[in-house]
């Protein structure tokens, strides 16, 4: 899967012992640290920029003692045969999954395709008795979601969605803040999003432009932010009601072409998108575009766009809590802005990842108690891929390293219901009232830590 990343950061907390995280995480222990007397097979569905580098890649470079990379899949057979040299993996590729499952015999699968297509391979991986890793968002509708449940279910085994975000330490930290009590009861949240002219626009060039595809942004980007929600509040979203509007990209747009490689508009455009500049894309999308027709530099304008750019909505939970969330897809600068409103005091956050003016800190934390003094909360500095999240989940994964247990895995429910709440302002924005998360799906019960 495709997606563009914009901050790199790095970090690690241990505190529980492993075989209590592992209890926690996965009752079947089948994500579990693995002798290398019995290497498990893993395979890759979707070999897009992402996938390469943050699940085919580095299990090469890194996870070789436990995991054996035996089949790389994707319905392009130019892009895979890519995808196996980026990766350095040895192993054979393929463009029918079927025939990979065939063939090649994994017993784990990560799913980085197209959203859309998510929900097909994890139903049709765990009726084979393959064990589901997916990449977020878990599926985009309603119906998707039934079906993966289900499909865990009748297969009794589980899903874990790389809701990478959690494993940033600075949003740990902010979890463990709210946990502590320090500003008491959560009564409402503040929390707006901020998609640049080169990230959020990036989202209009793929893939991610239909909500057949993507689900919209709703779906595709929000649920990161849902799934943070849910963790931090330790709730469930009940109902939610949305706006949503297109506002600057496709239709919108005072000119437009298929892609900007072909573009007469170049010296007009002002999100023109010079492809040539970067080589990996080169060789993994325009060198094999020939076969689907995929442009990665395709047109922001483009009158097939059927997403939104700019949204809002209040979101309801379990515990009492209401959100008031928006995201808007063409800010001159990058981050988020977020506040906890307590009972006893307020937390507010300002993330800055990209931005015309120097910032001496990425993350700045303030808590300020009622009838006291505001004091900033140290954040320190990271590395690595989303805020230090991706080396921390895939370690997570593969070998099952110590953290505490409000660290654990996120399992299908945690995918489903940040799935739900974006699914839900989509259809609250098309059907123009409150939608209740039970209207949508059949959910599991929570489990007990």
């Amino acid at each position: 899967m495709d997606q563009s990343n914009a901050v790199t950061r790095r970090g690690f907390v241990k505190t529980a012992s492993t075989a209590a995280v592992a209890s926690l995480i996965l009752p079947n222990s089948s994500f579990g640290t693995i002798s290398s007397s019995a290497k498990r097979r893993y395979a890759v569905v979707g070999t897009g920029e992402r996938s390469i580098s943050m699940w085919a890649k580095p299990v090469v470079q890194n996870y070789t003692d436990i995991l054996e990379t035996v089949g790389l899949c994707d319905i392009n057979v130019k892009r895979v045969a890519v995808a196996r040299k980026m990766s350095g993996a040895s192993c054979p590729t393929f463009t029918n999954f079927d025939q990979m499952c065939d063939q090649a015999k994994p017993d784990l699968l990560m799913v980085t395709t197209v959203d859309g297509f998510h929900s097909q391979y994890i139903s049709r991986a765990l009726d084979r008795g393959i064990d589901v890793i997916t990449e977020k968002p878990m599926v985009i509708d309603e119906k998707q979601c039934q079906e993966v449940l289900d499909a865990e279910r009748r297969n009794k085994r589980q899903i874990v969605v790389t809701f990478n975000y959690r494993y940033a330490p600075k949003h740990q930290k902010i979890k463990e803040i709210l946990m502590s009590g320090a500003i008491g009861r959560v009564i409402s949240v503040d929390f707006s999003w901020y998609l640049d002219v080169y990230h959020g626009a990036d989202y209009f060039r793929r893939w991610h432009r239909l909500k057949s595809k993507g689900g919209s942004l709703w779906v595709h980007k929000a649920t990161h932010h849902f799934d943070l929600v849910n963790w931090w509040l330790d709730a469930d979203p009940v109902e939610v009601s949305a706006q949503a509007a297109l506002e600057t990209y496709g239709r919108r747009g005072p000119f437009r072409s298929t892609h900007c490689r072909a573009c007469p508009h170049t010296a007009a455009c002002r999100f023109f998108y010079d492809m040539t500049k970067n080589s990996t894309r080169m060789e993994l999308y325009a060198n094999c575009e020939d076969v689907d027709g995929y442009h990665r530099d395709g047109c922001v304008f483009r009158e097939d766009v059927d997403i939104y750019d700019t949204m809002s909505a209040v979101v309801k939970y379990s515990n009492g809590v209401h959100m008031s969330y928006s995201l808007n897809a063409f800010m001159p600068f990058e981050g988020y802005r977020l506040a906890f409103n307590g009972e006893k005091g307020r937390l507010e956050i300002r993330d800055y990842e990209r931005q015309p003016w120097p910032v001496d800190e990425e993350t700045e934390v303030y808590l300020t108690k009622s009838f006291g003094q505001r004091e900033k909360i140290p954040i320190e500095r990271v590395a690595g891929g989303h805020a230090g999240g991706d080396e921390r989940i895939r370690d997570l994964i593969f070998r099952n390293t110590e953290m505490p247990s409000y660290m654990r895995l996120p399992d299908s429910r945690a995918g489903a219901l940040s799935c739900l709440t974006g699914i839900a302002a989509r259809k609250s924005v098309e059907l123009r009232r409150p939608i209740k998360i039970s209207e949508l799906v059949k959910l599991p019960a929570r489990s007990v830590t």
